[in-house]
């Protein structure tokens, strides 16, 4: 069951990993192909597994078409941003399909955390949502092994020194500075849905 702090992190999640219901190549990660908010589809069998639809809306696409859609995005260029691939593509996620599943993607991160991290459930809404959004980022695997002074601090509850110790290499600078506002109790509210 998806926490306040999930609901209020969405709006942030979806200004560092976009909202597009079609697949494209993540610039990010070249050549893999990604849906929705940042969601990585490792596979033509994993794209199997999203409710695309046809144009319109109005029609499921087949396993066929959407295997065949993900080959296609795949052999693309990549390295543009989304917008790129949408008059490439056909296949369309709706938008509730997209929030249901940044919902469940979400809750697992909630969950890993709380096994990650005792006393979870105590810490500031801002820094959960700030250990969020580095669990959805990097993994839970990675933000547990790479990041050994930053997991040393939140273990702590030094919060300052996390702030200090979030910034991820392959993210945008204005999302690191969002994450260390989080930890120093900065929270912020944001017009995007």
């Amino acid at each position: 069951m998806s926490q306040p702090y999930e609901i209020s992190y969405i709006p942030f999640c979806r200004q560092f990993e976009g909202n597009i219901c079609h697949m494209y190549l993540d610039s990010d990660t070249p050549g893999n192909v990604t849906t929705g908010n940042g969601f990585l589809i490792p596979s033509a069998t994993a794209a199997c597994t999203f409710p695309f639809y046809l144009p319109g809306l109005h029609t499921p696409a087949t396993a066929q078409e959407i295997e065949a859609e993900w080959k296609r995005v795949k052999a693309m260029q990549p390295g543009h941003v989304p917008a790129f691939y949408a008059n490439l593509t056909a296949l369309q996620l709706r938008q509730e399909d997209i929030d249901s599943h940044l919902l469940s993607l979400l809750d697992q991160s909630d969950d890993e955390l709380q096994k990650d991290y005792s006393g979870f459930e105590t810490f500031p809404d801002s820094v959960k949502m700030a250990l969020l959004d580095m669990d959805y980022n990097l993994g839970d695997s990675k933000l547990r092994t790479t990041y050994p002074h930053f997991d040393a601090a939140i273990d702590r509850r030094d919060w300052e020194t996390a702030a200090t110790q979030c910034d991820r290499i392959d993210v945008q600078p204005s999302r690191n500075a969002w994450c260390a506002k989080q930890f120093n109790g900065q929270t912020e509210t944001i017009g995007i849905v």
